[in-house]
């Protein structure tokens, strides 16, 4: 094996490692999906907030108590996981073909850039919603894990456009 081989296969192992995680995340939210539907509502409806000691703030003006918002904002957020997750999957196949010769390096790159995005963008949608209902407050965990995903978010586009000398 080669360092440009082995680079591919640890491009292809953290690409499969995210889509098979988000797969697991996507079939829990699909078989759970009124417990996840359930927790958005918890947010959305800042109801942790009257849990002692309860927090009185101008920001509980945001409160949307509206089940049929909670349902459309939790099916967005699972639309972005799977589409996250096929372009991460892809991804993943264009590198481990690339090791087989099958496929270009640079082309598994650029959908490895457009997966990264995906994962990105999904982690920045649910890290600015729960900042506009100020989750920080009650749910601080939840926030450092949203920056962290995007902090990988980074860190595995940074991999993957690594050339291999």
């Amino acid at each position: 094996m080669t360092q440009l081989t082995s680079l591919f296969l640890i491009k292809a192992i953290l690409l499969s490692g995210l889509a098979a995680w988000l797969a697991i995340i996507v079939l829990n939210n699909v078989v759970a999906f009124r417990n996840g539907v359930f927790s958005i509502g918890l947010l959305m409806g800042m109801q942790l907030f009257d849990q002692e000691p309860v927090i009185r703030t101008p920001l509980l003006s945001r409160c949307v108590k509206n089940a049929l918002w909670h349902r459309v904002v939790f099916s967005f957020v699972l639309i972005l996981e799977v589409a996250s997750m096929l372009l991460l999957a892809g991804a993943a196949f264009l590198f481990f073909g690339t090791l087989l010769g099958v496929s270009d390096g640079a082309a598994a790159a650029i959908w490895a850039n457009l997966a990264f995005a995906a994962f990105i963008a999904l982690s920045l949608v649910m890290l600015l919603g729960g900042a506009w209902f100020a989750y920080y407050i009650r749910q601080e965990t939840m926030q450092i894990t949203h920056f962290i995903l995007v902090g990988l978010g980074l860190a595995g586009t940074l991999l993957v456009n690594m050339p291999a000398q």
